[in-house]
């Protein structure tokens, strides 16, 4: 049920019910524990809509929930290019997940979170934030409920 439920944009959650012991798709209010039935809601990073906020040197993503981070790809002005230089420290949580150098017109980042970092947010530290202007982020999560 949890595939079917990813594959489906209208599923909310899997509801499991006690007494046929079986689960099946939630796809319409909002999945409740009742007796008898216990809902697994659907969770996104950022609900599915990822914002790079930007604080003097630290860019910060807010993912909402709990989640481990595997990777991460972060896209910077994707129609042009940057002319920052300089590592960038990627953290998840409080634990860091790696350091990238960012050479010349770096204008994407691919990094891999070997670490099994877990946490709600990303943080992004630059030794020189220059005109870093973050347009797209894309992350390959495990949903976690160790925060």
């Amino acid at each position: 049920a949890s595939k079917a439920c990813v594959a489906n944009t209208k599923c909310l959650g899997v509801l499991y019910t006690n007494k046929t012991k079986k689960y099946s798709i939630h796809t319409s209010g909002t999945p409740v524990k009742t007796a008898g039935y216990i809902a697994y809601p659907r969770k996104f990073p950022c609900d599915g809509k990822c914002k790079a906020v930007a604080k003097a040197k630290v860019v910060t993503i807010d993912m909402k929930y709990c989640f481990k981070v595997t990777s991460i790809e972060v896209s910077n002005k994707h129609k042009c290019c940057s002319k920052n230089t300089g590592n960038v420290v990627i953290k998840v949580g409080t634990k860091t997940c790696a350091t990238a150098t960012m050479a010349g017109k770096t204008s994407a980042l691919l990094v891999d979170c070997a670490s099994g970092a877990v946490g709600k947010s990303i943080t992004m530290t630059y030794a020189n934030i220059g005109d870093i202007s973050i347009d797209e982020v894309n992350l390959t999560v495990e949903g976690s409920d160790s925060c």
